[in-house]
């Protein structure tokens, strides 16, 4: 009993963690070369469906918080009117209007939107409707509820203190006037606050919508509002008609004045400078153009005078020739004479028959003839005298005009240089008086146009009173509720999920850790979990789900190494509570009835030992006795009755528990169990707690790690794993105890059927 017990090869630690550290860099090397996972809606809906107490709940807590505070809420109703920006006006006279319409151009449909938001629009509606005196926008009428007096801290002291406490403020008095500026900027903003403009898609419609407690108000505000908006159009019309009317009043008087100053300018330099007017021209150039069409009537008479007269002349050189000119044959004297000399002919021819030459009627005859004859040699010669006279009038009437024309010609050149002057004169005056003519035309049309103005805009759909309220809308509140809590919800599922850092499924173990898996222990559930304890579960139900999972674990332990199978097994944990001392009793328990051999279990947590507790055996005579020397290894050894396993208990605590277990003497007595039984189950402490099982990891064959499924953290896990592995700790694999199968079975993880589901069926219990 006393022999040395051969300590571990170095060759078969170091064999152990090569295998360990090649099974992990194969499990890497796998998950790295496989593909991308796709996305996967059943485990989607799986984590939606374990976590849906928390769907539900969200559901039911924020639809009934959403439904006491929609029935806690004053109802506001809204009403709507509608506006339509129409640039198009009836044409009732032909003028220029003075404010034209709106262009036809969605900027301004926005800028008509800013017109309805101004204060003073808003300010008039308040003023029309006395909104001033309704305590919904005027918040200094509202009645302080009860309660607000228990807020201030001067209800519950003195005034003596209060003052003492609380220093009089500095802010200056605001005036009564100041005051009521200051409640009309506040009604002004309630105001706006419920006042809703948007226009309609991307026509020219606005519509104007108010919201408030009372349905007649906010038709009555609606309403006003449009109207108000129309009105203001038209007043601005008018008032621009207006001040243009006023000037262009003041500036026709004033070009008129311009006018008379400018023409009477014209006049008087006319009369000083002596260019006065003729029809369209001056007087001097009128008698210019007068004299020039008199010199050449002169000429032309003179020239027709002096022909008569040459052709009269030569007449006169032939024989009776003279009586064929054309003034002679239009002498009525003449023509009378030569019908006298054509009788006194006639009368000789007709007495020249009867009497001789000499009879005196004959001579008579021919007497009376040539005085006729000479009457008109006479009369021809004053013709011709005549026509000598009037050349000689033409003449001197051509050389009077012409001098005339002369003078005149040297004169104009004087005029012309002041008819410079004047005509710059007669420019200023005309221009003076087309603008004077504009604008007093352009006055008239302005005034006329005060009676016609025209808004821009037209109601075309008035505000109804509202028979329901528009807010709150409970069942579109709640519907509302439902859908937003429900997201939240799953939110939450998935916010849980991702705190979750526990394992959930020897997969997840497996491909973080780089070990085996050994298998997964259920934990009890219902009634069973409070009366029974899972080491005397076991010896009750063997060959139950949680007995077959202790079996299974058992399998695993031994398969660990084919070659040479473990005799001598630590279990241990990151934590306390993980289940580690119940899964190794159960495990000693298990192997001792069912494969009938001999199997020790040690009880190495010499801090806070239960073995003893729960097998009911004495604590000491146990370990730390024995390898204090004050007892042997007989008397270290007690009997489990109800499954034959051999138990060696904690003892009394020492001081040093760590220096006791890694002493020689613990070596011999593990290496010593090891070669007198079967199997050598040691339970340690927790790894993270104390430093023991790092001592022991060297003892052991294998060490089982045990991680409670969904409760270990997966960096203490690691953490743990790690610690063990750098101490040369020989890791057969690791254990999730106290799976709850139900939960387990809804991650869809590939050993979620393990004792779940169909296979119920080949389990007792």
């Amino acid at each position: 009993m006393n022999a040395t017990p051969p300590a571990l090869h170095p060759e078969k630690k170091e064999s152990a963690l090569h295998e360990q550290r090649e099974y992990r860099d194969n499990q890497q090397m796998s998950s790295s070369l496989s593909p991308l996972p796709d996305v996967d809606l059943r485990e989607f809906f799986r984590k939606i469906w374990r976590r849906k107490k928390i769907v539900i709940g969200t559901i039911l807590f924020l639809v009934i918080v959403t439904f006491l505070i929609v029935n806690q809420l004053t109802p506001k109703y809204s009403s709507t009117a509608q506006v339509l920006i129409d640039p198009r006006q009836s044409q009732v006279v032909d003028i220029e209007a003075v404010v034209s319409g709106l262009p036809q151009d969605m900027e301004t449909v926005e800028s008509e939107i800013q017109i309805l938001k101004s204060r003073r629009l808003a300010e008039r509606v308040i003023q029309k409707l006395r909104l001033y005196e309704d305590p919904e926008f005027n918040k200094s009428l509202r009645e302080k509820p009860e309660w607000h007096k228990w807020l201030r801290i001067q209800t519950y002291l003195p005034d003596y203190i209060y003052r003492l406490l609380v220093p009089e403020s500095t802010t200056p008095t605001l005036t009564a006037e100041e005051k009521q500026d200051r409640i009309w900027v506040k009604i002004t903003d309630e105001f706006l606050l419920n006042l809703g403009l948007a226009r309609s898609g991307r026509s020219r419609v606005i519509g104007i919508s108010f919201v408030s407690k009372s349905p007649k108000v906010s038709a009555a505000v609606a309403n006003t509002m449009a109207d108000t908006y129309i009105v203001d159009q038209l007043e601005a019309k008018f008032e621009a008609t207006q001040k243009a009317t006023e000037w262009l009043n003041e500036r026709v008087a004033k070009l008129k004045s311009a006018v008379s100053g400018s023409e009477r300018a014209v006049e008087r330099f006319r009369t000083s400078s002596g260019l006065l007017q003729g029809k369209g021209t001056t007087l001097a150039s009128q008698q210019i153009s007068e004299l020039n069409s008199q010199i050449i009537v002169a000429r032309t008479k003179r020239a027709e005078a002096t022909a008569r007269l040459s052709q009269v002349q030569n007449l006169l050189k032939t024989k009776n020739g003279v009586d064929s000119a054309a003034e002679v044959l239009s002498s009525r004297l003449i023509q009378q004479l030569r019908s006298e000399e054509s009788l006194a002919l006639r009368k000789i021819a007709e007495q020249a028959q009867e009497f001789g030459a000499k009879h005196p009627r004959m001579i008579t005859a021919r007497a009376e003839l040539d005085d006729l004859r000479r009457k008109i040699r006479a009369e021809v010669d004053k013709i011709v005298q005549n026509l000598r006279n009037e050349v000689g009038i033409a003449r001197v009437r051509e050389n009077t005009l012409t001098a005339s024309l002369r003078r005149l010609e040297g004169r104009i050149g004087q005029l012309n240089t002041k008819e410079v002057q004047l005509r710059s004169l007669e420019r200023e005056a005309t221009a003076n008086r087309t603008l004077y003519e504009t604008f007093l035309s352009r006055f008239k049309e302005t005034g006329q146009q005060q009676g016609i103005q025209q808004a821009d805009a037209r109601i075309i759909s008035r505000a109804d009173v509202p028979t329901e309220a528009s807010f709150p809308r409970k069942g579109l509140t709640l519907v509302a509720a439902v859908v937003v809590s429900f997201f939240i919800g799953i939110s939450l599922v998935f916010f849980v999920e991702q705190l979750d850092q526990g394992f959930r499924s020897m997969t997840q173990v497996e491909n973080l850790t780089g070990l085996p898996a050994l298998g997964l222990v259920p934990m009890l559930a219902g009634v069973r979990k409070l009366t029974t304890e899972p080491y005397k579960y076991i010896i009750e139900n063997p060959v139950s789900a949680f007995g077959e999972a202790v079996r299974s674990l058992y399998t695993s332990i031994m398969l660990s190494n084919v070659d040479s199978p473990p005799k001598t097994v630590l279990i241990t944990s990151s934590q306390p509570n993980e289940g580690k001392t119940s899964l190794a009793i159960s495990l000693a328990r298990q192997v001792s009835m069912q494969s009938q051999k001999k199997v020790i279990l040690m009880d190495a947590d010499l801090r806070t030992p239960q073995i003893h507790k729960s097998l009911g055996i004495p604590l000491s005579p146990g370990l730390v006795e024995y390898l204090s020397g004050t007892a042997t290894v007989d008397e270290i050894l007690h009997g489990d009755e109800e499954s034959g396993t051999i138990v060696i208990c904690a003892g009394e605590t020492p001081n040093n528990p760590t220096d006791v277990l890694a002493s020689d003497q613990m070596r011999r007595l593990v290496a010593q169990l090891s070669e007198t039984n079967d199997f050598v189950v040691i339970d340690s402490p927790p790894i993270l707690a104390v430093s023991d099982p790092k001592v022991l990891a060297h003892l052991a064959d294998k060490t089982v790690y045990v991680i409670r499924w969904a409760e270990t953290r997966r960096e203490s896990a690691m953490m743990g794993l790690k610690q063990i592995v750098e101490i040369g700790g020989d890791v057969a694999g690791t254990v999730l105890s106290m799976v709850n199968t139900r939960r387990h079975a809804q991650y869809g993880y590939g050993d979620s059927g393990y004792y779940d589901g169909l296979n119920k069926k080949y389990y007792s219990k």
